[in-house]
């Protein structure tokens, strides 16, 4: 007679946590997890191509249910659902604790599980199509020896001693002017990472890029009587975040606040005749009358994010341009 195999719960722990004692393949799980916030199990199975999914599943559950990773309950409704649902993990307070006083690593205050406890659904959804796009890219620069990976964290520790102290380094206060108007528009990229690309003489050409992911809930380019009223920069639109983004650019702020003096703003969104949009609006409304680089937008939808280093991703002007640091300064060089 065959024993039926027990059924674990998916978001309950067992009463009695096993014995662990972490590998470096645990660490860098761990790391991976703290970069992103929150991780399918399936991007996790692509950053380590060399270990049997199955296997890391298993390694997976028990760094769960030693507290190192934890399961946020927002994703509970993806298996209401139906289907397979690959499990989305997150930091628990062993793990962030592990990082932080082994690694060195500055992790916000907090208790972990609660925090994940206090994201929405909609707010894991748009964090793990962040997470795709970087584990994407990250997987691009593995396949060309020629470009890395710059992450967050390395673009702080050069940062201003200011920067580094702050518990959210990640964002940052702009004065933004429009019309009749003006107000303090906060900017928090969705993701922030640069590029270092190793050219055939040696020499090396770093880039940077604040990434944007829009899912379509927000309005592109308010009515012209928002436009020109108080009220617009107290509304969220895309074209708010661009302005913020120009006049971030246009003032050097982000140069005071991370020391990277260039940076582009790369907006994925959820199809190209959305891209198309966003990319008039930019050229039309910003670019032009600003009197700037037409390429320091950049837009596509998921068909480029599915290969951002050799993508062709639409700049502001229209004409395609590509992730690659060694050809930056030919993109920003005219409207």
């Amino acid at each position: 007679m065959t024993a039926q195999r027990k059924s674990v719960p998916r978001f309950k722990r067992l009463a009695e946590a096993p014995r662990i004692e972490l590998t470096d393949d645990d660490i860098e799980i761990l790391r991976h997890v703290y970069r992103h916030r929150f991780v399918r199990a399936d991007d996790l199975y692509r950053l380590f191509p060399g270990r049997s999914p199955d296997k890391l599943s298993r390694r997976l559950v028990r760094l769960y249910r030693t507290h190192y990773l934890d399961r946020p309950i927002a994703q509970v409704d993806r298996f209401r659902e139906g289907g397979s649902q690959p499990m989305v993990y997150g930091l628990d307070n062993a793990g962030a604790r592990f990082l932080a006083e082994t690694l060195g690593l500055r992790l916000a205050s907090g208790e972990w599980k609660a925090r994940n406890r206090s994201y929405t659904r909609e707010n894991l959804d748009h964090t793990l199509a962040i997470t795709r796009f970087m584990v994407d890219l990250e997987l691009a620069c593995r396949a060309r020896p020629d470009i890395e990976l710059i992450p967050f964290e390395e673009i702080v520790a050069a940062a201003p001693d200011t920067t580094r102290r702050l518990a959210q380094p990640g964002r940052w206060s702009v004065a933004v002017e429009w019309l009749h108007g003006s107000g303090e528009v906060l900017v928090v990229p969705d993701a922030i990472f640069g590029l270092r690309h190793t050219q055939s003489d040696g020499r090396k050409v770093r880039s940077f890029v604040f990434l944007e992911i829009d899912r379509g809930t927000m309005t592109i380019v308010p009515s012209k009587h928002v436009r020109e009223s108080a009220a617009f920069l107290h509304r969220a639109t895309i074209l708010r975040k661009l302005l913020t983004y120009a006049t971030s650019h246009r003032a050097k702020l982000h140069q005071l606040h991370l020391g990277i003096a260039v940076a582009r703003v790369l907006t994925v969104t959820t199809s190209a005749a959305r891209a198309e949009a966003m990319r008039q609006a930019a050229h039309r409304l910003i670019v032009q009358p600003m009197g700037l680089p037409a390429g320091l937008f950049l837009f596509g939808g998921q068909a480029e994010a599915d290969n951002p280093l050799s993508a062709s991703w639409l700049g502001a002007g229209g004409h395609p341009a590509s992730l690659a640091p060694d050809l930056v300064t030919q993109h920003l060089k005219s409207p």
